[in-house]
């Protein structure tokens, strides 16, 4: 009973340092949002600085998984390529290391002191950041519990058969490497599987051989570099820089376990206990890591891209860019990439709207099939992000978060509607124009052409008011739909004029020509709809 309950404390100490982790992700998410984002973008244009912002990076976000989740991302939004973000995770690699120094320091004492420090913020208050801050702290503090616990009911352990266990593993340096990599993949992060072999280590119950420490490190590792590939995998760009981050941790691995004796005993000689001694070979890791891989980046990439060739668009079924099948677990991330999906969706309904009308002046039943055609692709669009968005709350949405969201339905919601009439209703005038083989009116197809363009330039500002939330633009657009309105009364009155003159073509075309209007009208007011929730979003955060 006592080794069973021994076991179960351990087993909570390292669910502590997994709840840390993935508590310091939700807090840094919180504390930096998509700024985060656009400061990668910025700074992740050249080698160096995309270097040295990794290694800033990494200090301020120590959660290897977190790194892999955002690079991914950054890939997949179209913000930075692999080649960019490959010398990024190499900087980040290495700031990441602060985290398992301080855990290496026994700072595990001041545990509930983080705890309580942090508590006051992220309790107490309301604004994202100072929340965030809180929580990063508190976070700290429970990874730093988690460790303690893990210390503390070591005592308890059968110390001689882990003993032996450890030391025939150690004997194997290449399986204890493995089973270390399978751990990290289980738990997700390198730092929790360092963290737990500093508390077991620690406790002074189990001998560690420096050797054994050595294998764990690198097995941790090359573990997150698993990770990450499996999260990068749905999309190529992403895929070859995880490729190319594996590649470069086995390389920087297979060496350190072919000199593990000559590296070992370098260390050994510092003659500093074995947690300080496994932060440190996670430090060199990183450090060689980034000394092989930095000036190969250009190398690396051109190898990944021989392995991983880019997919022939026309073999692939359509489906979302951006947003992947599985969960993200930062809501600001998974919110950009929606974002960044739904003005994809955006752009085909610009594209149908643009080429019906080609269709409509060059009688082209074809294209015209072809726009009714891309409606479905937008319908599919349309049901996955909304199940993508709808998933997200089940993460625990703060305001903004909730607010971002319901912004995003909501012109999510337009574009359907749009892309329904484009299809349902303006298609099938086109069609029935091209079938009765009548022609519009000089005067009225200039009307016409006049009043589609007013339209689809409100459908051009109306996704730039989208993605910028810009207020001024919004009123802007307002003010363009009194104008549409009143435009839309006059060519009816006009249509109407030249009916009573008696011109064939106008009483030919008359109900297609009124009903183009009342479409064109019906799109034009969706548009609105946009405009009319960020002003209500903008006056609510004032």
């Amino acid at each position: 009973m006592t080794i069973l309950l021994t076991f179960l404390s351990i087993a909570g100490g390292v669910a502590l340092i997994l709840f840390g982790v993935r508590f310091l992700r939700k807090g840094l998410d919180r504390l930096f949002g998509p700024r985060l984002h656009h400061w990668i973008q910025r700074l992740a244009g050249r080698r160096l600085s995309a270097f040295f912002s990794g290694i800033g990076l990494g200090l301020i976000t120590p959660s290897s998984t977190t790194i892999s989740v955002l690079t991914v991302q950054t890939i997949q939004a179209g913000h930075a390529n692999s080649r960019q973000m490959l010398g990024l995770m190499f900087g980040a690699d290495i700031g990441m290391t602060v985290m398992v120094i301080l855990l290496a320091l026994r700072l595990e004492q001041y545990a509930p002191i983080l705890i309580v420090a942090g508590l006051p913020f992220y309790q107490y208050t309301s604004a994202a950041r100072t929340r965030g801050t809180g929580q990063v702290i508190m976070a700290i503090g429970f990874i730093f519990l988690g460790v303690s616990i893990i210390k503390l009911w070591t005592s308890g352990l059968p110390s001689a058969d882990l003993t032996r266990l450890i030391d025939a593993t150690g004997q194997y340096p290449v399986i204890l490497t493995m089973l270390a990599a399978l751990l990290a993949v289980c738990l997700q992060s390198s730092t929790a599987t360092i963290a737990l072999m500093i508390g077991l280590a620690a406790g002074k119950t189990i001998a560690f051989t420096t050797e054994a420490a050595m294998a764990v490190v690198i097995g941790a590792n090359v573990g997150i570099a698993l990770t990450t590939l499996m999260i990068a995998w749905p999309q190529v760009d992403s895929r070859r820089l995880a490729l190319g981050n594996l590649s470069a941790k086995l390389d920087v691995a297979v060496i350190a376990l072919i000199f593990m004796g000559p590296l070992s005993g370098l260390i050994e000689q510092t003659a500093l206990p074995l947690p300080a001694q496994m932060a440190v070979m996670h430090s060199g890791f990183n450090v060689v890591l980034a000394a092989m891989g930095l000036p190969l980046v250009g190398v690396i990439s051109w190898m990944t891209h021989l392995v991983i060739p880019d997919a022939s668009r026309q073999q692939q079924p359509f489906g979302p860019r951006y947003i992947p099948n599985s969960p993200i677990d930062s809501v600001t991330l998974a919110m950009s990439l929606s974002r960044r999906e739904i003005l994809h969706a955006a752009e085909i309904v610009r594209s149908m709207f643009y080429d019906l009308w080609r269709a409509l002046e060059s009688n082209d039943h074809r294209l015209c099939q072809q726009v009714s055609k891309r409606d479905d692709q937008v319908d599919l669009l349309d049901m996955q992000i909304k199940r993508f968005l709808t998933r997200l709350a089940s993460q625990g949405m703060d305001h903004n978060d909730a607010a971002e969201q319901l912004r995003q339905l909501r012109y999510l919601n337009e574009l359907e509607t749009i892309g329904d009439i484009i299809d349902k209703n303006l298609s099938e005038l086109v069609t029935k124009k091209i079938r009765n083989q009548v022609t519009f009116s000089d005067e009225g197809a200039c009307e016409l052409n006049d009043f589609h363009g007013k339209v689809l330039e409100n459908l051009v500002i109306a996704e730039t008011v989208f993605s910028t939330q810009d207020r001024d633009l919004a009123v802007t657009l307002l003010s363009h739909k009194q104008a549409i309105d009143q435009t839309e009364r006059t060519l009816r009155d006009e249509h109407f004029a030249r009916l009573n003159a008696g011109l064939t073509e106008t009483h030919e075309t008359s109900a297609i020509h009124l009903d183009i209007l009342t479409h064109l009208k019906r799109i034009n007011t969706s548009l609105t709809h946009i405009a009319h929730a960020i002003l209500q979003d903008t006056q609510s955060k004032d």
